[in-house]
């Protein structure tokens, strides 16, 4: 079986976003080229936050479900709490609403129970607990009866083949018979970011760390993938985790592979509305 590798081409590789989601282009090193980010401007550090549990969910400019949407908020956004607001009810659920302030400085209101309070600030250095997401069921008609080594070993042949969605069959195949395979999630990972299926590129590589949570080219990868999947924040959170790991590998490709990383880190940062976040990893990647 093919070595774990970073993904050095992978934002090359692809369309990348800009920080409103539409297309941009790249820089001379392959990273996003994300020139239209919002203004260098630093919104004041808060003492708590909250994050979105299920978006898209609508910004407000008052705390009602009449008044003006100024802009919907992704899932797993993070906000700053700025007050609590009054209590409303909304589908038979009572709860505040909240004046928040986003990653990139607009405020407005949300409804509370939509939130998950008193979560970490986004991008502060520490990872994200790792998730465990589905992952579709193989192809029956093309696996029934597969063991779980003979489903491997028809991956690897399939992959070397180009045949990538059958290969991605019969790794799904695999890892019904030992969930706990993690170089399998490795591998279906690249298969489904080959087929940019990025929400179960991501789904793969987050089954992959939660299986290796110190893998730095599985956070790194991870990362990317959140980031065209449009999950920044956690896009932020894995990758933060990334430039604190060592790569594997050896020496060689150290400081090479963090440097990657940090460009990756500061694209994440541009993408969340946080240039000044974005800075500050060049700034860490100036220092290695």
């Amino acid at each position: 079986m093919r070595p774990l590798r970073l993904l050095p081409l992978l934002l090359a590789a692809l369309a990348p976003l800009s920080c409103d989601g539409g297309d941009g282009g790249t820089t001379a090193d392959g990273t996003l080229d994300l020139s239209e980010a919002p203004a260098d401007t630093a919104p004041p550090v808060a003492e708590r936050y909250a994050e979105v549990e299920d978006g898209p969910l609508n910004l407000r400019a008052e705390p009602n479900t009449q008044a003006a949407v100024l802009r919907q908020l992704p899932a797993r956004a993070r906000v700053e709490i700025i007050e609590t607001g009054p209590l409303d009810e909304y589908e038979g659920v009572q709860a505040p609403w909240y004046e928040v302030r986003t990653a990139a400085g607009e405020t407005g209101y949300v409804f509370g129970s939509f939130l998950t309070l008193d979560v970490a600030p986004p991008g502060n250095g520490e990872p994200a607990p790792p998730r465990t997401l589905a992952l579709p069921e193989p192809d029956p008609e093309l696996t029934a009866g597969l063991s779980t080594a003979a489903a491997l070993d028809a991956a690897e042949s399939a992959r070397a083949a180009g045949e990538t969605v059958e290969a991605v069959d019969y790794y799904l195949a695999a890892l019904n018979g030992c969930d706990e395979n993690a170089r399998a999630y490795f591998e279906l990972a690249e298969l489904y970011a080959e087929l940019e299926d990025w929400k179960h590129a991501v789904a793969a590589g987050e089954n992959y760390i939660a299986l290796r949570p110190d893998s730095f080219w599985g956070h790194n990868n991870l990362g990317l993938f959140c980031i065209r999947a449009g999950d920044y924040p956690r896009a932020i959170a894995v990758l933060e985790r990334a430039v604190k790991l060592r790569p594997e590998g050896g020496d060689g490709v150290a400081d090479e592979a963090l440097a990657l990383a940090y460009r990756n880190l500061s694209a994440a940062y541009h993408a969340n509305g946080d240039p000044a976040g974005a800075r500050r990893a060049d700034e860490r990647r100036e220092q290695l």
